[in-house]
C-alpha cells in the first residue's frame, strides 16, 4: 500500500476503507489505511463531528477486543444519473448504501439529441423537487455517461451535450458537486464496491459485457482509487459486420452486447438482462446458439488479449453475462487471450464476477459515493469536477 502523507488523503483513504469494507473496528482501519491508530485518531474526531461518519458499539470481534464499529453516516445524501441498457435512471441514496429514491426513463437507441435532454431534464427536475420536498442535503452527484468523453460537447454514443446538461444541473442543483464520467468508470466502481477490501491487492483489467462492452484499469480503492478507462467496445474486429450504434461498422460490441446475445436466443434483450446471472437456466440454448456464442467468446477474448498487449496487466476480472456460464465455455475466453497476447498466458490470472445485469442505478450511486470520498468527504463543497479517468 502507498504511504499516504497529506490529511486530505489520509482522510480520503479512511473514507474509502469504511466504503469497501462496509465498516471498521479502529484496529483494522489502522492496519488498512497503513497507519497507528493515534496517527488518524484526530482525523476520525474530525470526521465524527462532521458527521461523515459514525461510531455505534457492536460486539469485540475477540475477547477484549474493541467495541466501537466505524461506517459511515447514514445520514448524508448523494445522487445519481445513470444511462444504461436503453432507459436513464435518476436516484438517491445515502452514503452509507441505502436507496432512497429511484425512477427509471425510457431512452432507447438512436433518440435524438432534443428528445435525449429533454428526458435528462426532466429526471433532473424531478431528482431536485423530490430531495427538497423532504429536505434532503445533497452532497454528491454523479453523472454516467456511455462514450462521455470530456473533450467531446457529445458522445458517439448517445446524443446527449454534455454542456446543456451541466447548465441543467447548475440551475437545478446549484450548490451540488457533480462529476461527469464514462459509464465504465461507474460501472468498475460500483464492480470494485461489491468485492470489498483486498479483493485482489492491485490494479486490475476490469471488463464489462452488457448492453454496453467497455473496459477500466482500476486500482484498489482503499489505496489510490485511480479508474483508467480504455475502449475496446468500440474496437473494429470485422469490417463486414454489423452497424454499431456509435457508428462503426463490425465493433466488438456488436458481437458480445446482450443485444447481440438476444439475437443469438431470440429473445427480448429486457427479457435477458431482468434474468441477471439465471439467463443460462431460463432459456432452452439450441446446439446452434450454443455454437455461436462459444464463438463469440472466442472474440471476446482476443480482444482481451489484444488489450493486454497495450496495458500489461495481469489480472483480468470480466462481469457481465458470460460470467453465469458454465466453466467449460468461459474457458474459451482464456485460451483466447492466450492466442493474441504475447507470452501467451503466462503470469495471467482471471476471474469472472456476477452479471451485475438489471442492478441500476447500484453504480451510479457507488461512483456518487466514491466522488464525494475522493473529495475527502468535504461538505457541501462549492465547485463542479469532471473524472475522466
Amino acid at each position: 500500500m502507498r504511504l499516504i502523507r497529506s490529511r486530505r488523503d489520509t482522510r480520503s483513504a479512511i473514507l474509502g476503507y469504511l466504503w469497501c469494507s462496509g465498516g471498521s473496528f479502529r484496529p483494522e482501519l489502522a492496519q488498512g489505511v497503513a497507519l497507528t491508530e493515534a496517527s488518524i485518531s484526530r482525523i476520525i474526531g474530525d470526521l465524527k463531528a462532521e458527521g461523515v461518519i459514525q461510531e455505534t458499539r457492536r460486539a469485540a470481534p475477540y475477547r477484549g477486543g474493541p467495541s466501537l464499529f466505524i461506517a459511515l453516516s447514514n445520514d448524508l445524501s448523494v445522487a445519481a444519473i445513470e444511462i444504461s441498457n436503453n432507459c436513464l435512471y435518476s436516484a438517491v441514496g445515502t452514503l452509507a448504501g441505502e436507496t432512497l429514491y429511484s425512477v427509471r426513463y425510457d431512452l432507447p437507441d438512436g433518440l435524438g439529441a432534443a428528445e435525449v435532454e429533454a428526458t435528462a431534464t426532466r429526471a433532473i427536475c424531478d431528482l431536485a423537487a423530490w430531495a427538497a420536498q423532504r429536505g434532503i442535503t445533497l452532497e454528491q452527484l454523479a453523472v454516467s455517461i456511455p462514450g462521455y468523453d470530456p473533450d467531446l460537447r457529445a458522445s458517439p454514443i448517445i446524443a446527449l451535450d454534455a454542456a446543456r446538461l451541466s447548465d441543467v444541473l447548475q440551475r437545478k442543483l446549484p450548490d451540488t458537486p457533480v462529476c461527469l464520467t464514462n459509464s465504465m468508470v461507474a460501472r468498475a466502481v460500483g464492480h470494485r464496491l461489491r468485492m470489498g477490501t483486498g479483493f485482489i491487492g492491485g490494479s486490475y483489467f476490469f471488463v464489462f459485457v452488457g448492453h454496453g462492452v467497455g473496459a477500466a484499469i482500476v486500482d484498489e480503492l482503499a489505496e489510490s482509487g485511480d479508474v483508467e478507462t480504455c475502449e475496446i467496445g468500440h474496437v473494429v474486429i470485422d469490417r463486414r459486420g454489423g452497424v454499431c450504434r456509435c457508428g462503426h461498422v463490425g465493433c466488438l460490441e456488436t458481437y458480445v452486447s446482450t443485444v447481440a446475445l438476444a439475437g443469438i436466443l431470440e429473445v427480448q434483450e429486457s427479457d435477458l438482462i431482468g434474468h441477471g446471472d439465471r439467463w443460462p437456466h431460463e432459456y432452452r440454448i439450441s446446439a446452434k446458439a450454443r455454437a455461436e456464442i462459444r464463438s463469440r467468446l472466442g472474440r471476446l477474448g482476443l480482444a482481451i488479449g489484444n488489450a493486454l498487449n497495450l496495458n500489461r496487466q495481469r489480472n483480468v476480472v470480466i462481469a457481465g453475462w458470460p460470467a453465469a456460464l458454465p466453466a467449460e465455455d468461459r474457458a474459451l475466453i482464456m485460451d483466447a487471450i492466450g492466442q493474441s497476447r504475447l507470452g501467451g498466458l503466462h503470469g495471467i490470472a482471471l476471474t469472472f464476477s456476477n452479471a451485475s445485469l438489471g442492478r441500476e442505478p447500484v453504480s451510479g450511486l457507488a461512483l456518487a459515493a466514491f466522488s464525494f470520498i475522493r473529495r475527502s468527504g468535504e461538505r457541501r463543497a462549492s465547485g463542479r469536477e469532471t473524472i475522466s479517468n
